[in-house]
């Protein structure tokens, strides 16, 4: 009896060219437009008219910056307590113990009586007389409960959501390559935290030779890496690829570029170690951030005997000169 070897398809280099896109999944429309990305990573576009379905508390408070966040709070916070007080001071001044006569003294009086009730405090000289008093002390108390669990849990969230500190250059560069020529970008974490398994990809815009200023068609392109994976990152990694003859660049000039309208588009993925949770980044370089003959300069040194990277020096640059386009 014979057995027929089974067949398989033979895996891909890592250095074998990515095959292009083609649009990246967006709108016609949006190919119009003169940038993808802004440099901070959001996209050059915006979402209107999606009505207050459109906003999450919950996503929006992730999102904010940690003043904002506890801003927001604070005036909840104060807003909570400010109705209830006035919840008690409506109720008239024999609801509550100990009231002064003056009604300002009243309304602080039963401001901060709100305050201790909703902190679960209650120092005992002001207390509740009356049954709608003690009715509107025990919504209070749920509402603290709920509040306090709430905040909490959203604290929680926010320390605990995968974040990144990645770094970037502030430019692309064009230098000398292996005796031709290589796009580079440079990055550096900037965090003590130690990234593992970062990936990256740089996707090429560019509208098509000859193109007519109301065509909004772009080309797209996956520009093939020297090396698009790193398994460990402890200090900094300079993404190439190599302007060749089988690049989308080939025979191109930094001012057909810039006619070209090019963007360069940078995704990294990476694991974080510490939390072993994913996170990602990304970055835009449009033509007029792509300097033609500059090099990176060395970023590394010694500290006390050991081998160091200068995260400061992550943007400098120095003059290199080109070879002949390919």
């Amino acid at each position: 009896m014979t057995h027929s070897a089974p067949t398989s398809t033979p895996p891909q280099a890592d250095d074998q060219p990515l095959r292009p896109p083609g649009d990246l999944g967006l709108s016609g429309v949006f190919e119009g437009e003169t940038r993808f990305l802004n440099r901070d990573g959001r996209f050059n576009s915006r979402r209107i008219g999606l009505g207050l379905g459109a906003y999450n508390p919950y996503t929006l408070l992730l999102a904010i910056g940690w003043t904002p966040f506890f801003g927001w709070a604070l005036t909840l916070y104060l807003l909570l307590n400010a109705l209830f007080g006035l919840g008690f001071f409506a109720l008239g001044p024999g609801a509550l113990s100990e009231m002064p006569g003056s009604t300002g003294a009243r309304l602080l009086a039963c401001f901060f009586f709100s305050v201790q009730t909703f902190g679960t405090i209650g120092f005992g000289h002001v207390y509740p007389v009356t049954l709608a008093a003690n009715a509107l002390v025990t919504i209070e108390a749920f509402v603290g409960l709920m509040g306090v669990a709430l905040v909490t849990g959203m604290l929680f969230a926010r320390f605990s959501r995968p974040t990144h500190r990645l770094l970037f250059s502030d430019g692309a560069v064009v230098a000398p390559y292996r005796g031709g020529r290589g796009l580079m970008v440079r990055l550096a974490n900037g965090r003590r935290s130690e990234l593992m398994d970062v990936t990256a990809e740089i996707v090429l815009s560019l509208r098509p030779p000859g193109h007519r200023p109301d065509d909004p068609h772009r080309e797209f392109h996956s520009l093939a890496l020297e090396r698009s994976r790193v398994t460990f990152f402890p200090l900094a990694w300079t993404i190439v690829h190599p302007m060749d003859s089988g690049s989308p660049l080939a025979g191109l000039d930094e001012a057909e570029l810039r006619e070209r309208e090019a963007e360069l588009l940078v995704v990294l993925r990476a694991t974080d170690e510490t939390s072993q949770q994913p996170i990602q980044a990304r970055i835009s370089y449009h033509a007029t951030e792509i300097r033609w003959g500059r090099a990176f300069a060395s970023m590394y040194l010694r500290d006390g005997g050991r081998l160091a990277v200068d995260v400061r020096r992550l943007h400098d640059t120095q003059p290199a000169e080109l070879p002949p386009g390919a």
